[in-house]
């Protein structure tokens, strides 16, 4: 397949970039927003209900290798076999927040069930979009570039969460945007920016595909359940570093009212969205970092030595979390915290995506399969860290059980051949 990628040009980078910016910008809403907009509407909400709201709406990026069987299977021989499906999942997820953007939509006693329903729809949009994407990226660009623009791609997404967030608080609490307009607005921005891959120019001829035969080819051999192994660990650390932590340094700092895991606002100001946007900005700017140096480190050094120091970073960062300090240096502590997941995905995107270029006919199946196990992991880490936070009301708890069992996907990828990531090999 490689005589038959495409010259790679530059401007394709600020295509995927704009992509990953928006998908950062709407997960930034959820991360962001909407918790506190929840505790809002409500009054008194459980931290264990948010922690159950976000493994719900995070299930369809579990289902991520449907997507990439029937973008690898179908397509448009005018338009693309890529393209389409991009275009079309994405802008279903910007027309329910726009949807979302009706005032009255929801009530207090409705407000759960609306968010986890409508944000499972919008969240399956576009972990659909997001896989698709992913199969283009894998297509069109050369193999000693993947660790880098991967780093890069990733840092964007978390950019979306630098700039959507705090921008959108500014907004909320000065009055110049409410909740319902701020949905509307993300909803056409999201859709705009799938249109934007009609300036990518597709291969016109793919391997074909057998679905029996490719898909029995990703389950019948050591190297790839390796590969999920390592994956499904890997991503434990994501939602809890952006969520959980977000709600600490908020408990810490005295804005948010713990009492057990049941959280409130003591004084219902709404400035508590500024602190709760600044907190993820932290950790987002960690991210990119992080997903930046890696990748550099994954191409122009080693891929293995940038997964080994990704699970260093990662259990130094979250150990330093239980220490007992004042809360602007617990900011500080939650960077490395971003730091670590930024560094995380860039080194595992370098070393999955190369391992998928070995499945050509279905490479972007293999690849969404790869990334619905680091997914589940994602979920498995937001769910196990609520039941561990629901039972010993302490989220220093959560922190320990999180660094010790991220660190197991070390053994996924200790037992692979550098043959099969090392593109230098």
């Amino acid at each position: 397949m490689g005589e038959k990628i495409l010259e790679f040009k530059n401007y394709y980078i600020a295509v995927f970039s704009v992509n990953y910016l928006f998908q950062g910008i709407d997960q930034s809403l959820f991360a962001i927003i909407i918790p506190i907009y929840l505790i809002s509407i409500i009054g008194v909400l459980d931290a264990s209900a948010i922690a159950f709201l976000g493994s719900i709406i995070g299930i369809p990026w579990i289902l991520k290798i449907l997507y990439g069987m029937i973008g690898d299977k179908f397509g448009s021989k005018r338009f693309g076999r890529r393209r389409p499906w991009i275009i079309g999942m994405v802008s279903f997820a910007g027309i329910l927040w726009i949807i979302m953007g009706i005032p009255n939509f929801y009530t207090a006693s409705n407000a759960i069930t609306a968010f986890t329903i409508m944000g499972f729809l919008i969240f399956l949009g576009m972990a659909f979009g997001d896989t698709i994407i992913d199969g283009l990226f894998i297509d069109i660009t050369p193999k000693e570039k993947l660790g880098r623009i991967s780093g890069y791609t990733w840092g964007m997404r978390s950019i979306g969460a630098i700039a959507g967030g705090p921008a959108f608080a500014i907004l909320l609490v000065s009055g110049l945007l409410n909740v319902s307009m701020l949905f509307i607005i993300v909803g056409i921005l999201t859709i705009l920016s799938s249109f934007s891959t009609i300036f990518i120019k597709e291969p016109k001829e793919y391997p074909e595909v057998k679905l029996g035969l490719h898909l029995k080819n990703m389950f019948n051999n050591s190297r790839d359940w390796k590969a999920y192994g390592f994956s499904l660990f890997s991503a434990m650390v994501e939602s809890v570093g952006v969520l959980i932590i977000s709600i600490f340094v908020l408990v810490e700092m005295g804005v948010l009212t713990s009492v057990g895991t049941e959280l409130s606002l003591p004084s219902g100001d709404v400035d508590v969205y500024l602190y709760n946007a600044f907190i993820t900005m932290i950790v987002s700017l960690g991210v990119v970092a992080g997903a930046l140096i890696a990748g550099q480190i994954a191409d122009k050094k080693t891929r293995r030595l940038s997964v080994f120091l990704a699970f260093i970073i990662t259990t130094i960062a979250l150990f330093l979390m239980i220490i007992p300090i004042a809360w602007p240096i617990l900011l500080i502590f939650s960077s490395f915290v971003g730091v670590a997941i930024g560094w995380r995905h860039s080194s595992y995107a370098a070393v999955v995506t190369e391992i998928s270029k070995q499945h050509l006919e279905m490479d972007s199946t293999y690849y969404s399969l790869c990334n619905a196990f680091a997914n589940l992991g994602g979920i498995l880490g937001l769910s196990l860290s609520g039941f561990v936070l629901e039972l010993t009301a302490s989220y220093i708890y959560v922190f320990i059980f999180v660094a010790v069992i991220s660190n197991l996907g070390l053994i996924g990828f200790l037992l692979l051949d550098p043959k099969d990531y090392e593109h230098t090999l």
